[in-house]
């Protein structure tokens, strides 16, 4: 299967369908408004939509689309947003939501995307990657793609009465868009649009909403814990919290099931995907840090290096084919590709699977853990450093909360490696001055999994729109007197 060299896609062999939902986007919205045709759809602070409503006005605005038009969107939440996003769908064109100025970056590229006969197999939207190591890429997926998430939601979680689904992350990355309206029109529940993250106030429109189903990153959960501001009466309507985009500290897990008494389930995906592909199993403990693939697909553990399938327990390359049996066997596509790379898009899918660029292991009873990234090894003097080796040392002391290392250039070394720490609320900000990096991280040096050659403890660690740690940082992150002498 190789990609256009032109446009960077590939033309996936035609999916089995769905064994259960529409299609389209447009009968979704269609069985919506004859099924729940009163049931509200769509609130956005004191504005709301019945799927009845919803349906017309999603159709009023598609007649002002024409069929293979992209429509670029670079403002925030809003109802409005989603209208446009759905119109999008049914009128046969193409959405992309833009954060920053990927849209202007893969401006040319955008002008090939088409849909001559608006297929759900043709492309529908561009999501741009988080970019957290490098310029942030066009992923194209199908409307196919973008209705797996919800349909399978429903097969694991039935939809209950007065379900109330919302996310104050950002509906312009597309995985936020598929996880919240999209599946909630799928599920017949109501989609709340949300625009504030700072902890009291997303209490607040948890509780003024109802929200029911929360989608959200660990520092959201960690932050709903930790304030003092929030109470567990504001978040009591919640039943269900989902965490993705980066890992959680088994720490922010258990803080947040004591006090609002749910327990946050984490999910591993990726845009290409889209959205999860393993779910935790809340059957093991806080912290196991292992979850199952879900039924649309398979996962399959291979050397980085040669592409051999590795057996389990053996750590490798994380890589994604559809499920061969069951109910949701050939049913999984994942993207298209990335819109004008095709040489990218080929080593994506080498050798007829989707590699994730992660590391991992499957355990004996088939669920996975996630150990690390394949580009995320630091290269100093010729030696491979892994960050999250490092990483994951340093978050066992007491006094560090998370810690971020990354490679910084040098033109002797070619990398070096720096630390980023936030401190425990009991160091910061008092002792933190003073505090001796070199004494902290001797383990670390002294371990040989280092070394580190500058630090710098701040208040936070930098994140992407989805809570990703920022690993490409620029050189002037560190300065002169931030190198740590061992």
């Amino acid at each position: 299967m190789n990609a256009d060299r032109i446009t960077g896609l590939v033309e996936h062999p035609l999916p089995n369908a769905y064994p259960i939902g529409p299609d389209t986007i447009a009968e979704c919205l269609a069985d919506g408004a004859h099924a729940y045709s009163t049931r509200v759809a769509l609130v956005d602070g004191e504005r709301s939509w019945t799927f009845s409503e919803l349906h017309d006005t999603v159709n009023q605005t598609a007649a002002n689309i024409a069929r293979g038009q992209v429509i670029v969107w670079t403002e925030p939440n809003s109802a409005e947003l989603v209208v446009a996003m759905l119109a999008t769908f049914v009128a046969g064109g193409i959405w992309a939501g833009d954060l920053g100025n990927a849209a202007q970056h893969h401006a040319e590229s955008l002008e090939l995307l088409t849909r001559p006969k608006g297929s759900p197999f043709e492309a529908a939207m561009v999501t741009f990657t988080s970019g957290t190591t490098g310029t942030p890429k066009a992923v194209v997926h199908s409307e196919h793609s973008l209705l797996g998430p919800g349909l399978l939601s429903i097969e694991a979680e039935r939809p209950h009465f007065g379900e109330r689904i919302g996310t104050p992350l950002d509906l312009r990355i597309g995985n936020m868009a598929i996880l919240g309206p999209i599946s909630a029109l799928l599920r017949g529940s109501t989609f709340v649009v949300m625009h504030r993250r700072f902890a009291p106030h997303l209490a607040e429109d948890i509780e003024a909403f109802g929200v029911t189903r929360l989608f959200a990153v660990p520092t959201l959960a960690f932050d709903l814990a930790e304030s003092a501001d929030v109470s567990p009466k504001q978040l009591a309507s919640i039943d269900r919290v989902i965490l993705g985009g980066a890992g959680a500290k088994p720490s922010i897990i258990t803080a947040f099931r004591e006090r609002f008494g749910v327990r946050p389930t984490l999910s591993y995906g990726l845009s290409e995907a889209p959205t999860g592909i393993v779910r935790e199993s809340t059957n093991d403990p806080v912290g196991s840090g292992r979850g199952f693939p879900l039924p649309h697909i398979e996962i399959v553990i291979v050397d980085p290096k040669s592409g051999v399938h590795l057996p389990d327990l053996s750590v490798g390359e994380i890589c994604v084919r559809e499920a061969s049996d069951g109910d949701w066997a050939g049913c999984w596509t994942g993207t298209l590709g990335y819109l004008g790379e095709p040489d990218r898009t080929d080593r994506l899918f080498a050798n007829g699977l989707l590699h994730t660029g992660d590391l991992g292991r499957l355990d004996i009873d088939g669920a996975l853990s996630v150990t690390g990234r394949l580009n995320d090894l630091i290269v100093r003097g010729g030696k491979n450093i892994d960050p999250i080796a490092i990483e994951s040392q340093l978050a066992e002391r007491e006094e560090i909360v998370e810690a971020l290392v990354v490679g910084v250039p040098d033109d002797r070394l070619g990398e070096r490696v720096g630390l980023l720490v936030v401190l425990n609320t009991g160091l910061w900000p008092d002792t933190a001055d003073s505090l001796d990096l070199v004494e902290l991280v001797m383990d670390v040096q002294e371990s040989g999994i280092g070394p580190l050659d500058m630090g710098k403890v701040v208040h936070e660690l930098p994140r992407n729109e989805m809570g990703k740690l920022q690993r490409n940082l620029p050189a002037s992150t560190f300065g002169p007197g931030d190198q740590l002498d061992s």
